[in-house]
């Protein structure tokens, strides 16, 4: 993943439908993969938001987004990069992003808050490629050694719990 130009961020989301897995296999990942396979993404991230998080372009409800951030390539017209986005990409605007809550600034390399925002998109990426790499459905036992993965090698998921209805321990 690219370290993001922050100034140059497209703000979009989709509302999300009862099956979010398939919603995210047939609605997010063709565009991203598009938009890469295009050489038009240097960047992007997603995360579900409740509509308080979009900048009142969604009535407030109980209805939940996902919350999607590209960013073009350098040489590609952000106006001209809106265009080539499907339309359930709902209102896309051009923002300038900078903190994260939860991060500290001064831990990221060169005090800048791009790194932060090259992790989440990261993530982002992760979980892509995780619906990418099933099926169909993703088991919670799949998931929850995906996130050992991650938490055991940075010492703090030697044994983590996970609870629905019942403790796991991962």
């Amino acid at each position: 993943m690219n370290l993001p130009d922050l100034t140059r961020i497209v703000d979009t989301y989709i509302s999300i439908s009862k099956d979010y897995f398939n919603q995210l296999r047939s609605e997010l990942i063709p565009p991203i993969r598009k938009l890469q396979k295009d050489e038009l993404l240097n960047w992007f991230s997603f995360l579900i938001h409740p509509p308080e998080m979009l900048d009142k372009r969604e009535p407030l409800d109980n209805k939940l987004y996902i919350h999607i951030l590209l960013e073009p390539k350098n040489n590609i017209d952000i106006n001209e990069f809106i265009k080539e986005l499907p339309e359930h990409f709902l209102k896309p605007e051009q923002k300038t992003k900078s903190n994260i809550a939860g991060f500290i600034c001064s831990f990221l390399q060169e005090d800048d808050w791009a790194y932060a925002w090259k992790l989440h998109g990261e993530a982002s990426e992760y979980v892509l490629s995780i619906i990418e790499n099933h099926k169909n459905s993703i088991p919670i036992e799949h998931i929850i050694q995906l996130l050992h993965f991650i938490t055991n090698p940075l010492t703090v998921g030697g044994k983590s719990l996970f609870f629905r209805n019942d403790f796991m321990v991962f």
